[in-house]
Parts: structure tokens; sequence; C-alpha cells
């Protein structure tokens, strides 16, 4: 295996930071109430996953990236819809 490239550590950690702020805002939303408690469990149970398939594909810049920022989006859209 290969020496990871400085790109290929600083993309995994930009992911990881777009991983953590949808782990934040969508325990943020749950305590605030601002969604049903189906969309928490939904969106948590992605984020784990997400996560888990992160840790095992972190080199994989350009997928990693565009989960982890589709799932802040579906985040947003979602909580934007369901948001009373």
């Amino acid at each position: 295996m290969s020496e990871p490239s400085p790109r290929q550590v600083l993309y995994a950690l930009v992911s990881g930071g777009f991983l953590l702020v949808v782990a934040i805002l969508v325990i943020g939303a749950a305590v605030a109430g601002l969604v049903p408690l189906w969309w928490t469990w939904a969106t948590g149970a992605a984020v784990v996953v997400v996560g888990a398939w992160s840790a095992v594909n972190w080199r994989k810049t350009a997928p990693l990236l565009l989960i982890t920022i589709g799932l802040f989006l579906l985040w947003v859209v979602g909580t934007l819809i369901l948001a009373p």
C-alpha cells in the first residue's frame, strides 16, 4: 500500500468535518424538537453508515466528499421540509 497523498488526507479530514457537523445538527434538531423522531433516527443511522464507510474508504476522495456533502444537503432539505 502506498503512502497517502497530502490531498487525500486533507479531503478525508474535510469529509470527517462534514460528517461531524451533520451529527451535531441531527442531535441539535432532535433536542430542539424541530423534526419528528423518525427523521432523527433515519439521519442518525445514515451518519453511522456513512461514517463506517468513510473509515474504510477514506482514500477514495471524490466519492467520500460527494457522499458526506450529499448527506449534509439531504439533512438540510429534509429538515426544512419536516420542520413545523
